[in-house]
C-alpha cells in the first residue's frame, strides 16, 4: 500500500453519538415544557419539574450550598454489533444508554432526607421515562437511524459523595437500535434539536426556535452568553 485510501478528514460524529445527543436534547426541551405546564397550572410542586441535563457528566451532582439537586445525565455505556451483520456498508447496531436521574434529601435538616432523596429521584425518572416512550419519540425523532427503544432495567442506589445531603441515584438503561453508517456511503440527514453546553458544568440545554412561545420563559445562561 503506497497511498492512504480515505481522502476526507473524518470528523463527523457516529450516529450512535447522534442519538445519544438527541436524547438528551428531548429530555432538555420536554423538561422545560413541564416545568411551564407546571408553573402556569399554578401547580405548588411545580419546583419539581426544574429539572437540569447532562451528558457524559461523571460527577453532575457535584454542587455547593443548600440548594435542591434535581438532574438527568445520559451517558453511552455499551455497543454491540448483533449477529448476522453486513460486514459492508451501514451496520444494525444496539447501544445501550445509562440516564441517571439524581436529586437530594430535604435541605432544611429534617430527618428523613433519604427517603425525601428516593422519593424525588423516582419522580424525575417517571418523567424521563414517561417522555421517551411516549408515542411522538418512538423512533427519537430519528425514524431514518432509530429503528426502536425500550427501557429494559432500573435500579437506585447511592452515589459515593461526600456531603451532608442524603443523594439518590436511579440509574436506567435504555436500548436503543440503530443504524450506523460508514465511510462512502450516504449519509443520513435528519433534524436534530438545537442545544448548547453551558461550559462550567455541562449542562445541555435545549433552544427551541420560538423558545419564549414553548417555554413561556426566557432562557437566562443564554442571555449571560
Amino acid at each position: 500500500m503506497n497511498a492512504p485510501l480515505i481522502t476526507e478528514l473524518i470528523e463527523t460524529p457516529e450516529n450512535v453519538e447522534l442519538v445519544r445527543d438527541q436524547i438528551a436534547g428531548i429530555l432538555s426541551l420536554e423538561l422545560q415544557n413541564q416545568l411551564t405546564i407546571a408553573t402556569d397550572k399554578g401547580r405548588q410542586n411545580a419546583a419539581d419539574y426544574d429539572i437540569d441535563v447532562y451528558v457524559e457528566n461523571s460527577r453532575p451532582y457535584d454542587t455547593t450550598g443548600d440548594e435542591m439537586v434535581s438532574l438527568v445525565n445520559v451517558v453511552l455505556q455499551e455497543i454491540t454489533v448483533p449477529h448476522p451483520n453486513p460486514r459492508m456498508g451501514e451496520q444494525k447496531e444496539k447501544a445501550i444508554f445509562h440516564i441517571f436521574c439524581i436529586a437530594n434529601g430535604n435541605t432544611t435538616g429534617a430527618s428523613r432526607d433519604d427517603k425525601s432523596a428516593t422519593i424525588r429521584a423516582w419522580k424525575i425518572m417517571r418523567l424521563v421515562r414517561r417522555i421517551l416512550m411516549s408515542e411522538p419519540y418512538t423512533y427519537l425523532d430519528m425514524r431514518k437511524i432509530v429503528t426502536s427503544r425500550t427501557f429494559t432495567k432500573m435500579e437506585a442506589g447511592t452515589p459515593n459523595v461526600q456531603s451532608a445531603q442524603a443523594f439518590t441515584v436511579i440509574r436506567a438503561h435504555l436500548e436503543v437500535q440503530f443504524v450506523e453508517g460508514f465511510i462512502g456511503g450516504p449519509t443520513v440527514e435528519f433534524e436534530d434539536y438545537d442545544f448548547y453546553v453551558v461550559t462550567d458544568d455541562g449542562r445541555v440545554i435545549a433552544k427551541p426556535s420560538l423558545a419564549d412561545r414553548v417555554t413561556g420563559i426566557a432562557n437566562k445562561d443564554q442571555e449571560e452568553e
